[in-house]
């Protein structure tokens, strides 16, 4: 059996809420440290924040909307698979065209942007996503609610007469339980990797409160459709969110040199659930981190610029875990 992975994580929040950088920033640590590389699967604009590790030879990214098949493509890049030319080369396995080696020993992080973009792919016109199927009467489900073709029909004969044919589908109720199962197991999957961290991340998403147990409104990795949204991060060990929070600063104006109030922003990792940072709302947010006593780890990290939060954060559990173990073995001899 593959060695479960040390980290496996969902980082979540809104755009510009510092999750990319935050894990930029992790990977350089990681390689700085270890010499060990990084695999990114990108599928939203989130791949500029990788472009000078890439440079680098740090980071192998790969844009994986723009590939065929979601299922597959999903499935395969969580078994550690990566694309090459058109082909995959799984783990331990070369690709005889270009010689390159699969070796996941070089790799410290692994990362897939994100569970909702994934979700996105799987649901959308890639070829063989789910409304690319409905698009071509391929059922899933029920009949999708949305089904045209852009061209002209002959009116007797019902064929296309003039035009590009091209087809397009909508998503019927049963694609959504369907993409949320397919993310699930790609998850799962990816637990196994042979790395040291595997890490996931989502956009905001709400629930629908009243299909909710408990009738609470709550906010949490969003997946597609609401159904698995604040229940997503049961397959994770801590999921946390990001979020940038106003704050007051003094500044000092160059031409009269008075010092006024300006607003700045400050970038905020949650490690447990919590409500709006400026007590606007009473939503809850979720998050959660099982890797230390609650009491003992701060309800959120603070840093001036997007990154440098995720890396404390990582820092703290790491001595907290070696903290208790040291107390556990002084237990045990003293006993």
């Amino acid at each position: 059996m593959r060695p479960q992975t040390a980290i496996f994580d969902c980082l979540y929040g809104g755009p510009a809420s510092g999750k990319s950088e935050s894990i930029a920033r992790l990977i350089e640590h990681v390689y700085r440290t270890t010499g060990k590389t990084a695999r990114v699967c990108v599928g939203d604009g989130s791949a500029m924040s990788y472009y000078a590790l890439l440079e680098a030879g740090v980071v192998e990214l790969c844009e994986y909307n723009m590939l065929d098949w979601p299922r597959t493509v999903l499935h395969n890049l969580a078994k550690g698979a990566w694309p090459v030319e058109g082909r995959w080369v799984f783990p331990g396995q070369t690709d005889a065209a270009t010689g390159w080696t699969n070796d996941m020993s070089t790799v410290g992080v692994w990362v897939l942007e994100g569970l909702t973009v994934a979700g996105d792919y799987l649901m959308g016109h890639a070829r063989g996503g789910l409304a690319d199927l409905a698009a071509n009467g391929q059922k899933v489900g029920q009949d999708s609610p949305i089904r045209f073709v852009d061209g002209v029909l002959d009116p007797k004969t019902g064929k296309l007469a003039e035009g590009p044919g091209t087809a397009t589908g909508g998503n019927s109720p049963a694609h959504y339980g369907v993409a949320q199962r397919l993310l699930a197991e790609a998850a799962n999957e990816s637990k196994l990797l042979p790395v040291d961290y595997v890490l996931w991340t989502a956009h905001e998403g709400s629930n629908d409160p009243e299909k909710d147990m408990n009738r609470e409104l709550v906010v949490a990795p969003a997946m597609p459709g609401r159904a698995m949204t604040g229940q997503i991060q049961k397959l994770f060990g801590n999921t946390l969110h990001l979020v940038s929070v106003p704050k007051r600063v003094k500044t000092q104006d160059s031409h009269t040199g008075k010092t006024t109030d300006d607003l700045d922003l400050e970038y905020r990792l949650y490690t447990r659930d919590h409500f709006s940072a400026t007590g606007s709302v009473t939503t809850r947010f979720k998050a959660c981190t099982r890797s230390a006593d609650d009491r003992e780890v701060p309800q959120f990290f603070v840093a001036e610029t997007p990154g440098t939060a995720l890396l404390q954060y990582y820092q703290t559990l790491a001595r907290l875990r070696q903290e208790r173990a040291d107390r556990i073995r002084q237990s045990v001899q003293h006993a």
